[in-house]
């Protein structure tokens, strides 16, 4: 069954993690926990990682200790302020737009958009603004941020329109095979994940090359920003990177670098292994190591340092934030088994479900409190197409064509307890 919570990527393929590590057919008292909502999947990918911690012959180089405050003050070598942490003081973000209305050539309504995880329900994300141009409505966004699979979309909706038909294909033209390989179970005790990602950074590769960075930077300087979010394992913080400063960098290596966030973004803890990130805090030189950006954050739209702040009652902005959610809005109701993963799953992934909607209300109220238009769009209960194959081509076109539909009528909500939906901008 292919069940979605609007927050899915950081372990949308836990099914088959566990039908990789466990071959031959699935036991009936796992049944439940494997066929659960995405939330789900990220528990029992979580449970996979467990596996191989426990397993203690994984074969990794060794890593140069390094300690809390070294971590704090690392930053990447010939790349100056290209990165933030997720939970900096509100006065970083300050500063991020400071510096956007010094590069703008007018003054204009900020319009972001923020795209969320949901691995191969990120065609959703794609068809809706293939459909969403469709109408000439599309804003030019000021921010665009993207978490996971919404790290991949977020490049090709950052330059426009115009990229429509490339990230199509992304997301329509692939199967399993483009995403990743199976290791096998010898692969399962040797290395840091169960699949190996290198279809995924080879289709990376094919995809983000030397002009479309040209044309980020271009516009980067003009005032806008391209957001995406990793996760930092060792301190368990997110961050923020700014991938238009690193695309207007002048190092040789601003290409290998962009390429490897967007991979580190998506890669699901357990199931893809983590991205080693090399860093220096003064002449001492460590690396990082990077995952699943929905392992912090669902979505990235509001930092929370700037949305503790709240807003000024009666105060009025032309600003949007435009949330495009690669899953469902609510969970699905399931007849719970009476097995132990199935009711342990069931229950944390009830709190987790409850968490990130509680993230999505939390930017909700700093829209009104800001006077700030807020909209969302998700996967409907109307879409009903169910599979249990991971990249199913069959599937991603329905859902790049479902998504396009969606973006065409601009079926949009102005919160997360409509029962319906708003015209759109």
């Amino acid at each position: 069954m292919h069940h979605d919570l609007y927050r899915s990527d950081i372990l949308d393929r836990a099914c088959l993690c566990l039908h990789i590590a466990l071959p031959g057919p699935v036991n009936p008292a796992l049944r439940p926990f494997l066929a659960g909502t995405a939330l789900m999947r990220r528990i029992s990918a979580l449970l996979a990682t467990l596996v191989l911690a426990l397993g203690g012959c994984a074969t990794w180089p060794d890593r140069i200790a390094h300690t809390a405050i070294e971590a704090e003050q690392a930053s990447v070598r010939g790349f100056p302020a290209i990165r933030y942490w997720a939970d900096a003081d509100a006065a970083v973000f300050d500063a991020m737009r400071a510096a956007m209305a010094r590069q703008a050539p007018s003054t204009r309504p900020g319009a972001f958009l923020a795209i969320s995880g949901g691995s191969d329900n990120g065609a959703y994300g794609a068809g809706f603004l293939k459909g969403w141009s469709e109408t000439g409505k599309r804003p030019e966004f000021t921010i665009v941020s993207g978490v996971s699979t919404g790290a991949l979309i977020a490049p090709f909706a950052f330059l426009g329109p115009e990229y429509d038909d490339r990230l199509r294909g992304f997301y329509t033209g692939v199967t399993r095979k483009d995403i990743y390989r199976q290791r096998g179970v010898v692969g399962l005790l040797t290395q840091p994940s169960i699949a190996d990602t290198a279809p995924l950074a080879a289709l990376i590769a094919q995809n983000i090359d030397e002009p479309l960075l040209d044309a980020i930077a271009q516009e980067h300087r003009k005032g806008r920003r391209l957001l995406v979010q990793t996760t930092n394992l060792d301190a368990a913080r997110g961050v923020v990177w700014d991938m238009g400063a690193i695309a207007q960098s002048t190092d040789p290596r601003r290409l290998e670098l962009f390429r490897r966030v967007l991979l580190a973004s998506a890669s699901i803890p357990g199931l893809f292994a983590p991205v080693m990130i090399e860093v220096a805090d003064g002449g001492r030189i460590f690396r990082e190591m990077h995952v699943d950006g929905s392992a912090t954050a669902g979505f990235l739209a509001i930092p929370e340092s700037v949305l503790s702040r709240g807003g000024s009652e009666g105060q009025q902005s032309r600003d949007q934030i435009f949330v495009i959610l690669n899953g469902r809005l609510r969970p699905e109701y399931e007849l719970v088994e009476p097995a132990t993963f199935a009711i342990v799953s069931r229950a944390l992934a009830t709190v987790l479900s409850a968490h990130d909607r509680a993230s999505l209300l939390n930017v909700q109220n700093f829209a009104r409190d800001n006077g700030i238009a807020f909209r969302i769009s998700y996967i409907g209960p109307e879409f009903a197409l169910e599979t249990e194959e991971r990249f199913s081509q069959a599937y991603m076109h329905e859902l790049f064509d479902y998504g396009r539909l969606r973006g065409r009528e601009s079926a949009w909500a102005g919160s997360i307890s409509d029962t319906g939906e708003e015209p759109g901008s």
